[in-house]
Formats: C-alpha cells, structure tokens, sequence
C-alpha cells in the first residue's frame, strides 16, 4: 500500500522505557510473536535472551522492539510527551491492508503515521481512523467510549484495529468500576451521544476526547470512564516492570 517497505518485512511492539525497563514486556512478547506468524516471519526460541544481550540505541520513555524477516532484532528507545487531557482529533481514513496481516504492526506502517502528520497539522493532537462508517482505531491509540447507556465500548477486533495491550489490561478494570465492556462498531451516531470519548496506549497512557473535527464530545471534562481507565493504568504499570531479559 503506497510507499515504503514491504508489509512483512519486519514487525514490532512499542513499550514504556524507564531507567534500563519496560513495561508489560510478556504481553507485548505474545503479541510481537502472533504478529510474526501472521506475516510469515520466524519467531526466535532465544528471544529473551537475545534481547537481554543487545545494545539499545537511543535515550527517553518508549521503546520499540522490531523483528526483521532476516531475524534481526533491533531495540531503539526515544522520546514522546505522553498525553495531557484533553484532547483534539481529526477524523482520517483507515489503512487497509490484506486480511492476514490487518491489524498487526508492520513494516509498512506510514498510513498511520501520515494520519497522525496530518492531524498535527490540523491542530489536532490524533487521528481517528475511520471505515465503513466507523472509528476502528487511533494513529497511536484505541477509543473506548461510554454510552449514554452506561455501557463502554470499543472496536470490535474484526473491525481492523490493532489488538491494543493496553485496552485488554484497562477492560477487566473497567468492569470491575461497575461499567459494562463491550466491543462493536463505533458508528458516528454512537460517538456523537457518548458520555465519555477516552483513548488508550502505550505512548498516551489514558486521555479523554473533547472535540473531533470540531464537534464537541461528551461533558468537556472527566468522568467515571476515564477515571477508572487511568485509576486502574496507574496502578497496573507500578508492578509491570522488567529488563528486556524478563527480569524485575
């Protein structure tokens, strides 16, 4: 799709950085693992210990772990301002890739990085991305909106969103404050009624959504969803940390 190197050249996952450790490191393993299988790519039995043996390139609060088809692994670490509510999002069109690989992170992932380009040059802070009339993911982050049912939804995986770690880890907590979790299609009508827009992931940690493509979403301020999706992150990556090598 468009420029760029081929969709199964490599794969990768994004986790928190802090101090020599990472956040969550075995499920993003799973993930980056499934990823590879979907693409085609061999999945090194040495993984942790190849990890734990190489130099990280770079210094700040994210870290990307990318397999390339050639088994190479390369770990790089860089800086992002992690979000501060709230916050403004245009609407874009979604990527669509081959059904085997949609939904995973791939090599060529510029669709979602031209999606968030444009979204800062609109004065935006993310892009929603949009098919078949409805939001099916972020360019860096999963929606989760609340009802005025009281019921949080979310895309449904079949949908063509990323499988987000942070939102399976945030959905049990999110029960357990009393708000029912559903996943499905998030139509226009549904987000133009919601509560409640929040948005998850591992560089924005928790953020609410006031405004897309100039229309205002829910109250303009906090309420029971974000309150309990960012309660239950905070205290979840508290005990998440570990050295590439899976070490606490």
């Amino acid at each position: 799709m468009g420029d760029g190197p081929p969709l199964g050249a490599s794969v990768f996952t994004t986790l928190r950085w802090l101090d020599g450790k990472v956040a969550w490191l075995p499920l993003h393993l799973v993930r980056l693992r499934a990823h590879a299988e979907r693409v085609g790519i061999d999945w090194p039995e040495t993984m942790l210990e190849r990890l734990s043996d190489l130099s990280v390139e770079g210094e700040g609060n994210l870290c990307r772990i990318r397999l390339q088809r050639d088994g190479e692994i390369i770990v790089k670490v860089r800086s992002v301002d992690f979000g501060d509510s709230p916050l403004c999002a245009v609407s874009a069109v979604a990527p669509r890739f081959p059904k085997r690989v949609q939904g995973t992170k791939h090599a060529n992932w510029h669709p979602y990085r031209e999606a968030r380009a444009a979204a800062l040059d609109a004065g935006a802070d993310l892009a929603l991305l949009v098919h078949d009339g409805a939001v099916v993911d972020g360019d860096r982050c999963t929606p989760i909106l609340l009802d005025t049912d009281g019921v949080a939804w979310a895309p449904a995986a079949e949908e063509g969103g990323v499988d987000s770690i942070t939102l399976a880890l945030l959905a049990p907590a999110i029960e357990a404050a009393g708000i029912p979790f559903r996943r499905g299609r998030l139509t226009e009508n549904l987000i133009g009624r919601a509560r409640e827009l929040v948005v998850v992931s591992t560089g924005l940690g928790v953020c609410y959504v006031d405004e897309i493509d100039g229309q205002a979403v829910g109250t303009d301020s906090p309420g029971p969803l974000f309150d309990a999706a960012l309660t239950a992150f905070n205290a979840l990556i508290a005990d998440a940390w570990t050295t590439l090598g899976g070490e606490a």
